[in-house]
């Protein structure tokens, strides 16, 4: 095991606490799929070095991709073991028996590819992260409860120095924390709050807002769900928002927005299911899975939603094309 505190390296069997500083081991390599070293890496790369913060569902997502890479390994190990044996039955005459060990065999590795490529240990991956944040408190973590107890630093709407645009409306409580701490609100002179009225003292503050200016957009953002695509009938509906002389624009995900072409990672619908890297859309939305509008790293997502909050559509990047973010993570192989 490698100490992410002081690099020290020591055998699991030395104890969970690192000989040279103290630092308590949370994870075995062997059992977890993960080290302690390889988490505190991939949180330093998507915060880039702690000047981002990031949603839990963001780092799960980073875990889950490394996953997905490292275990291409054993299966072109197992296509070469194939292989192998195959060319030795042919070369001593057994080319019979090499061909039913090679039509045998393929069909398992060709099941295993596949599975790989499309299977989201999503759950997994939030339950370590759990773990770690139990017992190392994760400071770049947005999790909804950052201004609970305190106002944000957009508080006085009616300050002309911080007065918005436009109000953006978000589906989950993260989501304000995420956009918040990464001043997002400031940037793009924007209200953030979310649908529950998170923060609270917010809220107040927003409807007096649209009271006082009816004319302000007020913008919806959202996971690419049948929850999410509803978000501006609920708002509707809730007598704490309202919104009726207002027009809602939904920034997305949009059903409009889901490219049929592009692999998505859609998270499960409950605990005890798994996610799925997928590109049928409808049928990933009728088993009540969800693409999370913070699937992106924290950097990509503000670029988009800046530009989305004045073009008026957020748009979608193929998960592909995102792999990079964990590529020059240091695997521990302690």
């Amino acid at each position: 095991m490698r100490c992410p505190d002081c690099n020290h390296f020591q055998k699991y069997r030395s104890g969970t606490r690192c000989g040279q500083c103290g630092y308590r081991f949370v994870f075995r390599k062997k059992t977890d799929d993960i080290a302690d070293f390889t988490l505190r890496q991939m949180i330093q790369r998507l915060s880039d070095n702690g000047q981002y913060a990031f949603t839990a569902t963001q780092l799960a997502l980073v875990l889950c991709r490394h996953w997905r890479r490292s275990a291409w390994g054993p299966i072109g190990c197992g296509l070469i073991a194939l292989l192998v044996p195959v060319g030795v039955l042919i070369i001593n005459g057994q080319g019979l028996i090499g061909a039913l060990l090679f039509v045998v065999a393929l069909p398992l590795i060709i099941h295993l590819s596949r599975r790989q490529a499309t299977v989201l240990p999503f759950n997994k991956a939030s339950d370590l992260i759990r773990r770690y944040h139990q017992a190392h408190p994760i400071a770049g973590l947005a999790d909804g409860t950052a201004f609970a107890q305190q106002s944000p630093p957009l508080d006085d709407l009616q300050d002309l120095y911080y007065a918005p645009e436009r109000i953006l409306v978000v589906e989950r409580d993260e989501l304000v924390d995420l956009l918040v701490r990464n001043r997002f609100h400031l940037t793009a002179k924007t209200a953030v709050i979310s649908q529950s009225g998170y923060p609270a003292h917010l809220l107040a503050a927003c409807r007096e807002f649209l009271r006082r200016h009816p004319q302000t957009p007020v913008q919806l953002l959202h996971d690419a769900s049948t929850q999410g695509f509803a978000l501006a009938a609920r708002l509707a509906a809730d007598p704490q928002w309202p919104l009726a002389p207002h027009p809602l624009a939904d920034l997305g995900i949009t059903k409009d927005a889901l490219d049929r072409n592009a692999r998505l990672p859609w998270l499960p619908a409950g605990p005890k299911t798994e996610g799925a890297y997928s590109a049928d859309h409808p049928r990933m939305l009728r088993a009540g899975h969800r693409v999370p509008v913070d699937s992106l790293g924290p950097k990509p997502l503000l670029s988009l939603l800046s530009a989305a909050v004045v073009s008026g559509a957020l748009l979608l990047v193929a998960q592909d094309a995102l792999g990079s973010l964990e590529m020059g993570v240091e695997v521990d192989y302690g």
